[in-house]
């Protein structure tokens, strides 16, 4: 597998830093999910933080996906897909008024000359001490060889939208109820909904669990119930 790093990326590391208002904040974690079709995907992750101005942050990151799932063969017959993806992700952070704010674009590239460009865009609203609401859209232009093996090349579009609602029970415990709205190029409609447990033991350690049921039109892809843990801190 060719991993190519974009130029916007490289310029990000070695600009930044130099430009930073404050200091540099390290992040990393490792992200891991099961679903449908044996699906199984575990994500080690780390990035970098930096102060541009009062409560703005430019962070760059850096994402390896390793996932494995199951997918129709022939006849009856199911067939083990590996796959292995880089993600590099630069985001724009603020906070302001009670809202943070932020932007992010990812670059993908991995096995089978699989490639990808994605923007993650959205807003959280502080509406008490213990309520915040959140809402936001996900667009993503990606090859279709990830998805479907063995068949001939092509670009999907896929565009969603999020919302949810955080519950903070108690300073180190929170609930965030979600719903994803997607449609992509192909015609295909999905729907998901979520519970997100969110435990900070101690800041900046945060353990996210998260259950998920999608469902979508397709006749075959990844339409179930799926668990997820994740390991992380944040600066």
């Amino acid at each position: 597998m060719k991993s190519k790093f974009p130029l916007v990326f490289l310029l990000s590391f070695l600009f930044f830093p130099v430009v930073s208002y404050g200091r540099i904040y390290p992040q990393a974690g490792i992200i891991t999910y099961l679903g449908p079709n044996h699906l199984y995907s575990y994500t080690p992750w780390a990035g970098l933080r930096f102060g541009l101005v009062p409560h703005v942050s430019f962070i760059v990151k850096y994402y390896n996906h390793n996932i494995r799932f199951d997918y129709p063969g022939v006849g009856v017959e199911t067939v083990e897909r590996v796959a292995r993806l880089s993600n590099f992700t630069a985001v724009l952070y603020a906070q302001k008024w009670h809202h943070d704010f932020y932007s992010a674009l990812s670059y993908f590239t991995g096995t089978d000359s699989y490639t990808a460009l994605a923007f993650h865009g959205g807003t959280n609203l502080k509406i008490s001490d213990r309520f915040r609401f959140e809402l936001g859209t996900y667009l993503i232009n990606e090859s279709s060889v990830l998805w479907y093996p063995g068949e001939e090349e092509r670009k999907i579009f896929l565009y969603s939208f999020n919302s949810a609602l955080s519950f903070g029970l108690k300073s180190w415990l929170h609930l965030k109820p979600r719903i994803y709205l997607y449609r992509n190029s192909e015609q295909v409609n999905a729907f998901t909904y979520a519970l997100e447990v969110v435990f900070i033991p101690k800041h900046p350690f945060y353990i996210n669990l998260v259950y998920y049921r999608y469902k979508e039109s397709a006749r075959y892809r990844f339409s179930g119930h799926y668990v997820g843990l994740s390991l992380n801190f944040y600066y």
